[in-house]
C-alpha cells in the first residue's frame, strides 16, 4: 500500500467517524426540541452542521489527493435518553475523534503530506474546544442539579 493510500485511508477512517457524530447529534438535537430544551437543541443541531461541514472539508481533501470519498460506511451510534446521557455518549465521541486525529496526523507526517496534516491540526482544536464545551456543560449539570441545569435551556 502506497503512503498515500494510507492517509487516504486515515481521511476515508474521519469521515465515517464525522459521519455517526452528525448523526447523533442531530438526532439527540430532535429529541431535545421534542422535549423543549431548545437552547441545548439549536447547540446540538449547530454541532450536527459543524460535523457535516468537517466531512465536506474531508471529501474535499481525498478528492484533491486523488482518492475517492467513502461515505457508505456508517458506523453505528448511541442515543441517550437524558441530556446527560446525550452529553457523555457525544463527549466519549469527541475524545475518540480527537485520538484518531492525532493518529492521521502521524500517517500524514509520515507521509509528508503537510497540508493534510495542518488541516487535521485545525480539526483537532475544533474537536478539543467541543469536548471542552460538553465537559463544562455537565460539570454545571452536576453542581447545579440536572433540574435546575434544564430550566435554563427552555429557551433560546
Amino acid at each position: 500500500m502506497s503512503e498515500r493510500s494510507k492517509v487516504i485511508d486515515a481521511l476515508n477512517g474521519l469521515i465515517t467517524t464525522e459521519m455517526c457524530a452528525i448523526n447523533q447529534y442531530f438526532v439527540h438535537a430532535k429529541i431535545c426540541d421534542s422535549r423543549g430544551l431548545e437552547r441545548v437543541a439549536h447547540k446540538l443541531r449547530e454541532s450536527s452542521m459543524e460535523e457535516m461541514r468537517d466531512v465536506e472539508t474531508l471529501m474535499d481533501r481525498v478528492l484533491l489527493l486523488g482518492g475517492l470519498p467513502n461515505l457508505q460506511r456508517l458506523d453505528p451510534f448511541q442515543v441517550g435518553e437524558t441530556v446527560v446521557e446525550m452529553f457523555e455518549l457525544h463527549a466519549g465521541l469527541e475524545r475518540g475523534a480527537v485520538d484518531q486525529l492525532k493518529t492521521s496526523i502521524v500517517t500524514c507526517d509520515e507521509d509528508g503530506d503537510v497540508g493534510s496534516g495542518q488541516l487535521l491540526r485545525s480539526m483537532v482544536a475544533n474537536e478539543e474546544a467541543q469536548l471542552d464545551w460538553l465537559t463544562t456543560q455537565l460539570e454545571l449539570i452536576e453542581q447545579l442539579g440536572e433540574g435546575n441545569y434544564l430550566a435554563q435551556q427552555l429557551y433560546e
